[in-house]
């Protein structure tokens, strides 16, 4: 890394910039450059909606893959840079997700509870919505929102790996999110912000800031705030966070909104994070209300994360709660193909049960029957796929596949270790006789691996023997 940063001479001077500018407020300016210099450890997280944690490591480590217990983050684990987990198909078949440790800590401080309503203010690229929506164990309602509804694919690719459907993405300026789709239980605003503390994950992820800028992230920033205070109900909480060390963007951002805001305090985070700082309370002869110590800093040389600076927010009033989520009526057309595919698969009765099934264009989509969608603008996407309405003979989404088909008992395909790189990639098997001893003449199968549904394909059957076209999503690999 060290070598890579000589080498980059723009990156070189944003780190330069960054050493000066906070060298002291660090605490010690030696140990910060040191640090900044230092590849950034990979993190990751089970998802706890299909594996234990206790298991993934099992699994991970059968796949040479060693990782190391996050302390503060239940389910999260680190390992060496150097590492490249995305390429395990235990990342493919959703068991995991990566999200840099830093990042962890806004949903964490956030912490949502079963059955809320849940905003995320500037939600691209969805890592924080995926670990708000498992934190709802997949019911409630969490609406993931950003400004540009092209960063949305990357949380819609996530949403769709882990099997989320708890989850309405929406592509609104968060400025001016309508009043009318709340009030919301908590809110996280992970503030757009000059992006200093990402200097770790390499050459050509930070430039130098000018001043200019800043100031209009400021403002950005600033009305971002106080529109999640207008959208947060009485007795709710808001998280502010960013990945930057700047003052301006952070603690000033919040002793401005104390001031203009009588209806809202800060309040400590419940559990300390090892190595975090509290905020600071004066930055180039401004003066910050002493409250802002209840705030958390990371810097690198002190929790080897990135840089990241976040505040709880609770607003005061008398608790308020929404009445329960309507959902319609499943039409029959919907309701026959939910007892095929419980049919043809041997799915347990209750595996849809809780769930709302609606039609989206041309998909039927799956969704938790308590959320919460009406008054909402812009909607870009809701709920889990299913299948494609009106096909001739329905098939299993590949993410409905890897939500329910560890549970199926006919047609479904079991594939060893030698296979599974070439279902990933796309080509065709040739099944042994006890490779297909659950399935009919041939058509849909699930496909497994190790127990661990993996995705679908089309079995042909050739007297004892058989062949399975993968239907693995090419985008997915």
């Amino acid at each position: 890394m060290r070598q890579s940063l000589r080498k980059n001479s723009k990156t070189g001077l944003a780190v330069e910039a960054v050493i000066n500018r906070y060298g002291v407020l660090s605490g010690n300016e030696a140990a910060f450059k040191s640090s900044l210099a230092e590849s950034l450890p990979v993190c990751l997280w089970a998802n706890t909606l299909r594996i234990t944690s206790e298991d993934l490591v099992k699994r991970l480590n059968s796949e040479g893959i060693h990782p190391v217990p996050i302390p503060w983050s239940d389910g999260a684990f680190r390992l060496p840079a150097t590492e490249r987990p995305g390429r395990s198909w235990l990342y493919k078949a959703g068991l995991f997700h990566i999200q840099e440790e830093a990042a962890l800590l806004p949903v964490k401080l956030l912490a949502p509870q079963s059955g809320e309503l849940v905003l995320d203010l500037c939600a691209a690229p969805g890592n924080k919505t995926a670990q708000i929506a498992i934190a709802l164990a997949n019911c409630g309602t969490v609406i993931a929102n950003d400004k540009h509804a092209g960063r949305l694919a990357p949380l819609h690719a996530a949403v769709a790996r882990l099997g989320l459907v708890n989850v309405t993405t929406t592509a609104i300026d968060g400025i001016n999110y309508p009043l009318n789709s709340g009030p919301f239980d908590r809110i996280l605003v992970d503030a757009p912000c000059s992006g200093e503390g990402t200097i770790r994950k390499g050459p050509g992820k930070h430039t130098e800031v000018p001043e200019n800028f800043r100031d209009w992230l400021r403002g950005t920033q600033r009305a971002l705030l106080r529109r999640a205070i207008d959208l947060c109900r009485p007795g709710g909480r808001i998280v502010y966070s960013t990945c930057t060390f700047a003052p301006e963007e952070n603690e000033e951002i919040i002793d401005r909104a104390l001031k203009e805001s009588r209806d809202i305090r800060l309040i400590s985070p419940e559990e300390p994070v090892p190595g975090a700082s509290p905020g600071i309370t004066n930055w180039q002869g401004h003066n910050y209300s002493d409250k802002l110590s209840k705030a958390i800093r990371l810097w690198p040389h002190k929790t080897d994360t990135g840089g990241f600076f976040a505040a709880i927010i609770e607003k005061f009033g008398d608790t308020t709660t929404l009445p329960p989520a309507k959902t319609s009526k499943i039409d029959t057309a919907s309701q026959k193909i939910i007892d095929d595919f419980v049919s043809y698969f041997g799915l347990p009765k209750n595996c849809f049960n809780n769930l709302h099934i609606f039609r989206a264009g041309r998909r039927l989509k799956l969704i938790s029957n308590d959320h919460h969608k009406s008054g909402l603008q812009c909607i870009q996407a809701s709920g889990l796929t299913l299948t494609r309405d009106k096909a001739k003979i329905p098939k299993f989404s590949t993410e409905a596949t890897l939500a329910f088909g560890h549970s199926a008992t006919r047609n479904t395909i079991e594939i060893d270790a030698s296979s599974r790189l070439d279902y990933i990639a796309g080509k065709p098997l040739t099944l042994l006789p006890n490779q297909i001893k659950t399935c009919g003449i041939g058509g849909y199968v699930i496909v497994r691996s190790s127990g661990v549904a993996l995705g679908i394909g089309i079995l042909e059957r050739h007297e004892t023997l058989g062949t399975l076209k993968s239907l693995f999503p090419k985008n997915w690999i």
